[in-house]
C-alpha cells in the first residue's frame, strides 16, 4: 500500500484502543470465575484478542480433544497452556484427553522451555507437532509450588497465577532467573486482586489461594486504554498534530514509560527496553531524529517477537539512511544526517514483516519525514490495533 504525508496536515484526534494486556487477562479471570458473558467476537476486537476468546469458548465446550486456536498471539498461548490445563486436566477432575493449541506465523516457532520445565513435575506434558505447526498438552495437573525461570517471559508466570486457583489448595509459583516484564505480572495481580484472588509475594514466590466460592459477577467491563498502542500514537502526535486521548497516566502499563522517553533532553540517551520490548521499535524510530544516538539495551528479546524486531528496524532505518549498530543485547541509533535526507528517493519502500509493531514503525517514519512510504502490509496491524488502517486509508492516501 502507498500512503502519503507529503505536504499533509494530520489534525485529527484518536482515542487509544483498550488495553490488549488487560482484556486478556480480565476475560480469563471472569471466564474462570463463571462468568461466561463476553465471549462473543465483537467487530471492534484485535485479532489476538479474538484468539483468547476463541480458547475460552473451546475451553467451555470441552471434549476428549479440545482444540485451541492461538493464531499468532503469543499471550493467549502462553496464558492458556497452563489455564487450559488446570481447567481440563485437573487431577481432581480430568476432562479431557489431549489439548491441541493451533498457531500461526511464527508462533510455533517462539520459546516454550521455561514453561514446559515447570509444569513436567506437575504431570503435565508439553510435546511439539512439527509437520502440522501444533503444540500438545496431556496429562493430569497437580497443584503445589511450580519453580520457573523468569528471565524469558513474564506471561508463563502470569497464565500460572491466574491458573492455580483453580486447585482446591495454595499454590505457589517460585520465580528463578530474575523477572522480565515484571510489570505486566503486576497487571495480573490487579486483575486478580480486582475479583477477589489475593496473592501473596515475598521474595519472588508468588502465592495463590483456591477460587472456590469465589464467582466474577455478570455485566461485563471496561478496559483501559493501552500503553503500547498509545505509546505509537504518542510518537505520531511528537510529528503532528494529532491529539491522543484514552490514556491513564496513573497506569500500572509498563509502556507508560514512553512520557518519560519523549520527554528526554539529552542529546545521547541510554535505555533499557527489558520492560518495554513492545514499544521499543518506536523509539528507536523518533530516537533517529531527535537525538545525536540513544543506546537501548536489554533488546534480546525483539528477536523472538512477530518478526525479528532488531533486524526490522534497523533495515527499515537503513532504508532511509540511519546508521545502527548491534550485540545481542543492545541496539544504538545514531541521528539522521543532513545528507542522508537529501538522498532519500521519491517513494520510499519498507516491508512490515507482516508484524503490527513494524507495520507501525514504517508508518511513524512516513509522518516524521513527511514523504511516500509503500508498505507491504498493514493489515497485520489488525492484531492489536484493528482500527489503524482505515485511519491510515482515510487520512494518508495519496
Amino acid at each position: 500500500m502507498l500512503i502519503s504525508c507529503r505536504d499533509r496536515k494530520l489534525d485529527f484526534t484518536i482515542e487509544a484502543p483498550p488495553s490488549k494486556s488487560i482484556f486478556h487477562r480480565e476475560l480469563i479471570v471472569r471466564f474462570l470465575l463463571g462468568a461466561k458473558d463476553g465471549l462473543a467476537d465483537d467487530e471492534e476486537d484485535n485479532d489476538d484478542i479474538r484468539a483468547t476468546k476463541a480458547c475460552l469458548r473451546a475451553l467451555s465446550e470441552g471434549g476428549s480433544e479440545v482444540v485451541l486456536p492461538c493464531n499468532e498471539s503469543g499471550s493467549t498461548l502462553r496464558f492458556m497452556i497452563p489455564i487450559a490445563s488446570a481447567y481440563l486436566l485437573n487431577e481432581k477432575d480430568v476432562k479431557a484427553g489431549k489439548l491441541i493449541f493451533e498457531t500461526k506465523g511464527r508462533l510455533f516457532d517462539r520459546p516454550l522451555k521455561e514453561l514446559k520445565d515447570a509444569l513436567s513435575p506437575h504431570g503435565i506434558t508439553i510435546s511439539r507437532d512439527d509437520e502440522n505447526r501444533r503444540i500438545i498438552v496431556t496429562g493430569a495437573m497437580t497443584g503445589g509450588e511450580f519453580v520457573i525461570d523468569g528471565s524469558v517471559s513474564s506471561q508463563y508466570i502470569s497464565g500460572l497465577l491466574m491458573a492455580l486457583p483453580l486447585f482446591d489448595v495454595d499454590c505457589s509459583v517460585k520465580v528463578t532467573g530474575g523477572i522480565r516484564s515484571r510489570r505486566y505480572i503486576d497487571l495480573t495481580l490487579d486483575v486478580l486482586d480486582k475479583y477477589g484472588l489475593n496473592t501473596g509475594c515475598e521474595e519472588n514466590v508468588f502465592t495463590t489461594h483456591p477460587a472456590a466460592g469465589i464467582r466474577a459477577p455478570e455485566g461485563g467491563f471496561k478496559v483501559e486504554g493501552d500503553w503500547s498502542n498509545g505509546a505509537f500514537l504518542l510518537c505520531l502526535a511528537k510529528f503532528s498534530d494529532i491529539k491522543v486521548t484514552g490514556l491513564d497516566p496513573d497506569s500500572h502499563q509498563g509502556d507508560r514509560e514512553i512520557l518519560d522517553f519523549l520527554a528526554a533532553e539529552s542529546e545521547n540517551v541510554e535505555w533499557d527496553c527489558s520492560d518495554i520490548p513492545d514499544i521499543t521499535p518506536y523509539m528507536a524510530v523518533v530516537a533517529a531524529f531527535v537525538f545525536d544516538s540513544a543506546l537501548f539495551t536489554g533488546i534480546s528479546r525483539l528477536r523472538i517477537k512477530e518478526s525479528d524486531r532488531v533486524k526490522a528496524v534497523r533495515e527499515q532505518l537503513g532504508a532511509i539512511g540511519v546508521v545502527t549498530e548491534e550485540t545481542e543485547d543492545s541496539l544504538v541509533v545514531y541521528k539522521i544526517s543532513g545528507e542522508a535526507k537529501k538522498k532519500l528517493p521519491d517513494v520510499i519502500r519498507l516491508s512490515s514483516y507482516h508484524d503490527h509493531r513494524m507495520a507501525m514503525t514504517a508508518v511513524l517514519i512516513a509522518v516524521i519525514l513527511k514523504t511516500m512510504v509503500e508498505i507491504d502490509d498493514i493489515e497485520c496491524m489488525n492484531k492489536s490495533f484493528p482500527e489503524f488502517p482505515e485511519i491510515v486509508r482515510r487520512e494518508m492516501m495519496p
